[in-house]
């Protein structure tokens, strides 16, 4: 355990001393309720599934959502929000003791019965709390839910991060077995899939006569951190792209935020075949309607990829140093395959012994079949 983890696990045992006075209460259905999960858009994507879980067991609930601006696109268009709260900041922590105090008085005011923590921070913790909330549901890992009522403390056999997410729905007594199964869920706007629609006739002049295959050769970067370790090489994105297209006859879409642009420029360079370059020209929606009409999407372990496999596209992900037994896309519609080696943290990480084109091109025959 590294020194910094060290204080927060002491912090959270010593923070657990007073709260410990108070005892533990039932559960008690909710009308007005609110989660916690700020940042960032994976794992907002990987939180979905509890919102479903929770919205099909309380359909009277109304559900708010508190969210950062950069992360808001990927539950703006959930039908099952009434309203995005903005955090002002994708870390909280980091805002100091103003922001706290700001956004608890935002939340009072707003006079939530419940709030739900599937953050494991102390802090977001503490939040509920200082707002006054009464009845506060989250996480209790290392004793930083020592301000919930109901602290729920995930077995360890349980890794991905949805599923230790839903073990809060489990402690309310939903019961995940029976009725609808959850997964990630994303909503394009009507809008965005107008425009992507208009996008693929007009410029691209696709009618889908021929199959249409997204590559997003970037990301795995964020507000809180940049891992580009994460990316797969771009020369295997090319070799992978031009055997889609030769084999396929695909046409083929690159697309990445603004940051990725010269990234997505050069493959598009280094393709013999040609692609269309959309980097930094589609916003979350217009990414999502797209992958709606794809035939195959391949990314890297970044959030468009969960984006990608939430609204049923077919969809590879290739995962560096991160083992997507913790964070590969969750509960999907669409056939999802994840592609790792499995590295033990010791050495350094390289692609050297990563995920070769080969691999690839096999679970793409697989998805697309």
């Amino acid at each position: 355990m590294s020194h910094d983890n060290l204080l927060n696990v002491t912090a959270a045992r010593m923070w657990n001393v007073p709260f410990s006075f108070f005892a533990r209460k039932p559960f008690t259905l909710p009308e007005k309720a609110i989660i916690l999960q700020p940042c960032c858009l994976s794992q907002i994507m990987l939180t979905t599934p509890l919102l479903a879980a929770l919205s099909n067991a309380f359909p009277e609930t109304r559900f708010d959502w508190l969210v950062s601006d950069w992360a808001r696109p990927a539950i703006a268009g959930n039908p099952r929000l009434t309203e995005l709260v903005d955090s002002g900041s994708v870390n909280i922590k980091s805002g100091g003791y103003t922001l706290l105090r700001e956004l608890a008085q935002k939340l009072r005011e707003e006079a939530y019965d419940t709030c739900i923590v599937p953050s494991r921070s102390g802090v977001m913790a503490l939040l509920p709390w200082r707002a006054g909330i009464p009845q506060r549901i989250g996480l209790n890992v290392n004793g930083r839910g020592f301000a919930h009522t109901i602290a729920v403390k995930p077995a360890k056999a349980v890794r991905h991060a949805s599923e230790v997410y839903l073990t809060i729905a489990e402690a309310v007594g939903i019961n995940l077995t029976e009725g609808k199964p959850v997964g990630m869920e994303f909503y394009p706007p009507d809008l965005d899939r107008t425009r992507i629609t208009r996008r693929l006739v007009e410029d691209l002049d696709w009618l889908g006569d021929q199959p249409l295959m997204v590559l997003h050769p970037g990301g795995a970067s964020n507000p809180l951190e940049t891992n580009l370790q994460k990316q797969w090489p771009s020369e295997r994105f090319v070799r992978l792209g031009n055997y889609l297209a030769r084999k396929y006859n695909a046409r083929i879409v690159l697309v990445g935020s603004k940051a990725d642009k010269s990234l997505v420029t050069a493959v598009s360079g280094m393709m013999s075949n040609a692609a269309v370059d959309l980097a930094g020209q589609l916003s979350l929606g217009e990414l999502g309607a797209l992958c709606e009409v794809a035939d195959l999407y391949v990314g890297n372990d970044t959030g468009p990829t969960h984006v990608a496999a939430a609204v049923g596209c077919p969809t590879l992900a290739i995962f560096g140093p991160s083992n997507p037994a913790f964070s590969k896309p969750y509960g999907t519609k669409g056939k999802v395959i994840a592609l790792w080696k499995e590295w033990d943290g010791k050495r350094p990480f390289t692609w050297d012994n990563g995920i070769m084109v080969e691999e690839a091109i096999e679970a793409a025959k697989t998805l697309i079949k």
